[in-house]
């Protein structure tokens, strides 16, 4: 199904890139076909895991009002330290272990969530870990990195296995 749609869509960018041409086609008939090819083997390396992950359309209310509150968390905490004397700030590089999350759209979804939780942003995803610079490392910091993790989790109605404490998490050195 995968290559019968991409061969129509890719036809008829063909033509419109063509004005309608038919005598074009002599080169597109060799042009769509690799162009279909390798969509192929781009989108295979892509999805490393060829899982498919669903979303739980029952949990989006729950995930909004999660996403709408940590963004306004972050929003009133980075408000406050502008407005402060002190801003109290201890940068650092946090490498945050993943408990639950498999590669894919909920590993994506959680570091592109993790840039919105309170002086928080998502750096570099490694394959069982995400490296994450915060202005402050507090236990409420990774306390709101793994609710984000939990919140993914239930998004896409993932098994939560047993799992280690959110504090092992490694700060990263300079």
């Amino acid at each position: 199904m995968f290559y019968f749609i991409s061969s129509l869509l890719l036809s008829g960018f063909w033509f419109l890139l063509t004005d309608g041409d038919l005598a074009s086609l002599l080169v597109g008939v060799v042009f769509i076909p690799m162009s279909i090819f390798v969509s192929a083997k781009l989108s295979e390396k892509t999805d490393s895991a060829n899982r498919t992950f669903y979303i739980n359309i029952a949990k989006v209310p729950k995930f909004i009002w999660f996403f709408i509150y940590q963004s306004i968390k972050g929003g009133t905490d980075t408000a406050v330290r502008v407005l402060s004397v002190d801003m109290k700030l201890q940068p650092e590089f946090i490498h945050y272990s993943i408990k639950h999350l498999p590669a894919g759209s909920p590993m994506n979804l959680f570091m592109n969530v993790v840039s919105l939780l309170p002086g928080s942003v998502s750096v570099i995803r490694e394959p069982s870990r995400v490296l994450v610079h915060v202005l402050t490392v507090t236990s409420s910091s990774l306390e709101d990195i793994y609710q984000c993790e939990l919140a993914i989790c239930e998004l896409y109605h993932l098994d939560i296995s047993p799992h280690e404490n959110y504090s092992s998490t490694k700060i990263a050195s300079k």
